[in-house]
């Protein structure tokens, strides 16, 4: 690899930085922007041979950021379960409904106009 294409490699890293969307925005870490009076600290250093080296004190923060989400991400993926096992009883009651209904003679039409599907689709999911 040339130099030339280390430092398109290198430009082309900085532009997506820039314009990829901030880290932890969807977990609310991260979204405040720091003010730091004066030039601004590098956030990355380049090595001799033209590689972006990442500033340790910035990976240190980082990291902290992380570990500080990681309850959060946890939290969330609890309530996903909890949500899944509640969307799965509430199907099991339905199948159990509809199968009550087709035994009473309800129609296909019926059926799917309470659960606001076709009749086609109600015949497909619970036939």
């Amino acid at each position: 690899m040339g130099k030339g294409s280390r430092v398109r490699g290198s430009r082309q890293v900085a532009r997506r930085a820039a314009s990829a969307p901030q880290a932890g925005a969807a977990f609310g870490v991260g979204t405040r922007s720091r003010v730091v009076p004066g030039p601004q600290a590098p956030q990355a250093w380049v090595d001799r041979a033209g590689d972006l080296v990442p500033d340790p004190e910035r990976t240190w923060r980082a990291a902290v950021r992380v570990t500080n989400a990681l309850p959060r991400l946890e939290e969330l993926a609890a309530a996903r379960a909890d949500a899944r096992r509640l969307v799965e009883g509430l199907d099991e009651e339905i199948e159990v409904a509809v199968d009550h209904l087709r035994v009473d003679g309800a129609s296909w039409v019926q059926i799917g106009r309470a659960l606001g599907i076709s009749r086609q689709g109600a015949r497909q999911r619970f036939g």
